[in-house]
C-alpha cells in the first residue's frame, strides 16, 4: 500500500465530510415548489427591454443629454445608461429604475411601467 502524504489524507477527509453534509442538507430540505406550466413561465418572465431602450434613448435625444448627463442628474452610471439602451440589462434593479426616472425627470415609477407592460393585445389573442 502506498503513503499517502498529510495534505492529501486532508483534502480527502474534508472532501468526504462535504459530501456527507450536503447529502444531509439534501435530506432535510423542503421539497421544492412545482413548477409553473410553460405559458405561465413565460408570461412571468417577459419584460419589455427593447420598449425600454427605445423610450430611454428617445428621452435622452428630446433632451439633447448624453449619457453622461442623465447620470449627472441622479441617474445610473453611464455604463448602465448604455446597458439599458442595447437591451444588455436583463434584469434591472428596482434602485437602478428609480435612479433612471430621476435622472430623465420621469414622474416615479415610469421605469419599472415601461419594462413591465404587458402586450395586452398579444397575450389576449394567444389566449
Amino acid at each position: 500500500m502506498a503513503k499517502m502524504g498529510r495534505r492529501k489524507r486532508s483534502r480527502l477527509i474534508t472532501a468526504g465530510m462535504l459530501r456527507e453534509k450536503h447529502q444531509q442538507e439534501e435530506h432535510d430540505a423542503p421539497a421544492r415548489p412545482a413548477p409553473l406550466p410553460p405559458d405561465e413561465v413565460e408570461t412571468a418572465i417577459v419584460l419589455d427591454l427593447d420598449g425600454l431602450a427605445t423610450r430611454v434613448r428617445a428621452r435622452r435625444r428630446e433632451m439633447k443629454w448624453t449619457q453622461a448627463d442623465v447620470a449627472g442628474n441622479g441617474g445610473p452610471p453611464a455604463k448602465v445608461i448604455s446597458e439599458i439602451e442595447r437591451s444588455r440589462n436583463p434584469r434591472p434593479g428596482t434602485e437602478v429604475l428609480d435612479r433612471l426616472d430621476a435622472g430623465l425627470e420621469w414622474p416615479p415609477g415610469t421605469s419599472a411601467t415601461i419594462l413591465r407592460a404587458e402586450r395586452a393585445s398579444e397575450l389576449a389573442t394567444a389566449r
